[in-house]
């Protein structure tokens, strides 16, 4: 028979679950947003570099925003020569519009000189000057509005040039701004660490959308990036939390507030302790494979201490505390029997074993609490002994 020797110990239940490290605060780095096309990844700097304000962590390129820049650039230095011609052509106007009325004033002097041989010249002439004269003012007047309406029609033109000039001149500068945000500097100084919600990205070869893997995944050329999800992200490592995965059964049973024991086995077997903090309430599923998936629930849990010990992106065993009961007699619950609708434990004596009537506590699957009928000094069987070794119960004092 396999027996085990009582003594009063803690009672301790605990819910095991795989968790991931995870910074609580991050600078997210976002992709640029582009409005004509799919940018292509070139070039990212691998995940866990140590990156300093201002240095180069991904280039990207966007064959389509670098055609509508070189589009607009080639608009924008057509408007400009034809500036350049109108205002030529403006002025050539203008020059030959004051010639003819300069034109017309010297005609108009040459009459007024004439004017002094009116008084001898016959009435037949003097009428022939007086209507050359007139002729003159009129064509003055005339002059005079077409120089004026010519140059009120040339403004008009030039301004209107001026005004698609400048919005042209905007657009190559929205272009190039587009242009200068393919390349990504660092925001802050910190470890380069792959996204909470990384950008997800259309295979050239695949149909499937996949994330982006930084150091690894995208090849160069070969990703195109289409939402406006962070690409990644810069943690602060001062405060760290956890993200552990759990089944639906021990969803159930984990409380906001329960005590965790943390273990990171990769940080030289660091330990640490912290508390359920977040429980979320919508599950997730993960697919195994196109035939079987397992639904699980993510719960956060807060860590107390060692935050800059603990990098984030490591794995963490999580241990939560279910429910605790100090200096209590716990045996295996394996070791309780049904007999006349009564719980009993068998207790060794000698070679033989008498049945104990019990009342239990808290249980789980491994451990039950006894509450009443053992001290916690006994051995007890394990498993149900043989009929000839179960010897009547022996009277205790209160009986």
């Amino acid at each position: 028979m396999v027996t085990m020797d009582l003594s009063r110990t803690d009672y301790r239940e605990v819910i095991e679950a795989p968790g991931t490290i995870k910074a609580v605060n991050s600078v997210t780095i976002m992709p640029p947003r582009d409005s004509y096309g799919g940018i292509t990844v070139d070039w990212v700097k691998p995940e866990g570099s140590q990156v300093e304000p201002g240095d180069t962590i991904c280039i990207m390129k966007s064959d389509e925003s670098m055609q509508m820049l070189d589009e607009q650039v080639r608009n924008l230095e057509t408007l400009k020569a034809d500036y350049t011609k109108l205002e030529a052509d403006n002025a050539l106007n203008q020059a030959m519009l004051d010639a003819r009325v300069k034109e017309n004033l010297a005609g108009m002097a040459i009459n007024q000189l004439d004017s002094v041989q009116m008084r001898f010249a016959p009435p037949i002439k003097k009428r022939l000057m007086a209507l050359e004269l007139e002729k003159a003012h009129v064509q003055e007047r005339k002059l005079q509005k077409k120089f004026l309406s010519e140059k009120a029609i040339d403004e008009t033109e030039i301004r209107q040039l001026k005004s698609r000039i400048m919005q042209a001149e905007n657009m190559v500068q929205m272009m190039q701004g587009k242009t200068k945000e393919l390349v990504i500097l660092a925001p802050s100084s910190g470890i380069l660490s792959a996204s909470e919600q990384t950008g997800r990205i259309m295979v050239s070869f695949g149909p499937a959308d996949e994330p982006i893997e930084i150091g690894g995944y995208p090849k160069p050329g070969t990703a195109m990036i289409f939402s406006e999800v962070p690409l990644m992200a810069i943690p602060d490592l001062t405060e760290m939390q956890i993200k552990a995965e759990v089944p639906e059964v021990d969803y159930k049973r984990i409380e906001k507030g329960q005590k965790v024991t943390i273990m990171v086995d990769a940080v030289k077997g660091l330990q640490t302790t912290g508390t359920v903090k977040m429980k979320p309430m919508a599950p997730k599923i993960k697919y195994i494979s196109e035939q079987v998936q397992y639904k699980y629930y993510e719960i956060i849990v807060g860590v107390d201490s060692c935050h800059t010990r603990m990098p984030p992106g490591l794995s963490a065993r999580c241990n939560i505390l279910i429910n605790e009961v100090k200096d209590t007699v716990v045996v295996p619950t394996i070791a309780i029997f049904e007999r006349d609708s009564m719980k009993v434990v068998y207790v060794a004596d000698g070679e033989n074993f008498f049945s104990a009537k019990v009342e239990t506590g808290l249980t789980n699957s491994s451990q039950t609490i006894i509450t009443k009928g053992l001290v916690g000094k006994e051995t007890i069987a394990l498993a149900e002994p043989p009929q000839k070794y179960i010897k009547k119960p022996k009277k205790t004092t209160h009986e």
